[in-house]
């Protein structure tokens, strides 16, 4: 993708998509750069390779960094790139709460146990619950009432909560252009999940804000993961289907009185890695809350464990 003067920069990751598409956008000389990428040396030498392709200097030619959400694929090397650039970081007001939210070791161990999960287990899961500490200086709010210059483009910055909770979208309604994040992507499934804190029923608030989208004219999404992709109603529509199939088929695992975990093993391959199983018990408590609040299912706690049935 080069119109508009915006650039994808696809850099790999260790785990899930293989790789996240950030973006840099030109402006009269200037460049915004959009997600960073995990901190680790192929995001150095990635960004370092990128600014020499396109001849930028990074500390004078760099102005702002906006970051879609907090999670460590987008925003973990912010602060080094910030160091490098000098250039301001905007994040929603949420995402950066969300950023230093961490349960603490006897919430996340009480947490994880009421799901189901065993002791050892829990244990060896505690390494997920921590802070990044190198946090970028100079950390500003993105504001959805203004708009942001993009490339040749000014983009609304818009609240798509779901994914996660303070998740931004940037769309231009001239062109119909939206760099989407992890908010729509066309081949992966955006990861929707709850792990103690932050929106209480994120599925809710995604499948509201998916309809809220398909009202949307977008010709174009640059996305977090996968391709670039112009089919976006039928896309919107594929996703509705999956997560109306999906509900369906986490409502039929729910026989008898079942805790998280034991629903998420009939969800999810059961020799998975320790990180496949936190990511399992995220998306497997994002349906059962939503399955709550709608009333099919009734959750109530037994011991230390809460416990669900079918109504």
């Amino acid at each position: 993708m080069n119109r508009y003067g915006i650039y994808q920069v696809t850099i790999p990751l260790p785990f899930w998509n293989g790789n996240v598409h950030c973006y840099l956008a030109q402006r009269e000389g200037k460049w915004t750069i959009i997600d960073t990428a995990m901190n680790q040396e192929v995001t150095r030498e990635s960004w370092k390779a990128t600014f020499s392709k396109h001849g930028i200097n990074p500390k004078h030619d760099v102005e702002r960094i906006l970051i879609t959400h907090h999670h460590a694929d987008h925003f973990e090397y912010a602060r080094e790139l910030q160091q490098q650039t000098g250039a301001d970081v905007f994040l929603s007001e949420k995402e950066q709460s969300l950023a230093l939210s961490v349960l603490d070791r006897e919430s996340f161990t009480e947490f994880y146990l009421a799901a189901g999960m065993s002791k050892e287990l829990v244990k060896q899961l505690q390494p997920v619950n921590k802070i990044d500490t190198s946090f970028p200086n100079n950390l500003f709010t993105i504001d959805t009432n203004r708009l942001y210059p993009i490339g040749e483009l000014l983009f609304e910055a818009l609240h798509m909560p779901g994914h996660s909770d303070g998740h931004i979208c940037f769309y231009n309604r001239e062109e119909q252009l939206l760099l989407s994040g992890d908010h729509l992507t066309k081949e992966a499934i955006p990861y929707i999940s709850y792990h103690g804190y932050g929106d209480e029923n994120p599925l809710s608030s995604y499948l509201a804000t998916l309809k809220r989208i398909k009202l949307m004219k977008i010709s174009l999404v640059l996305p977090g993961h996968g391709p670039i992709f112009t089919d976006v109603q039928e896309r919107i529509t594929e996703l509705l289907h999956h997560y109306e199939e999906r509900i369906g088929f986490v409502l039929e695992q729910i026989t008898g009185e079942m805790n998280a975990y034991e629903v998420s093993q009939s969800l999810f391959p059961v020799d998975s890695s320790v990180f496949d199983q936190w990511i399992a018990i995220g998306e497997t408590n994002a349906y059962l809350r939503y399955l709550a609040s709608i009333g099919e299912i009734s959750v109530y706690k037994k011991g230390k464990q809460f416990k669900y049935v079918r109504m």
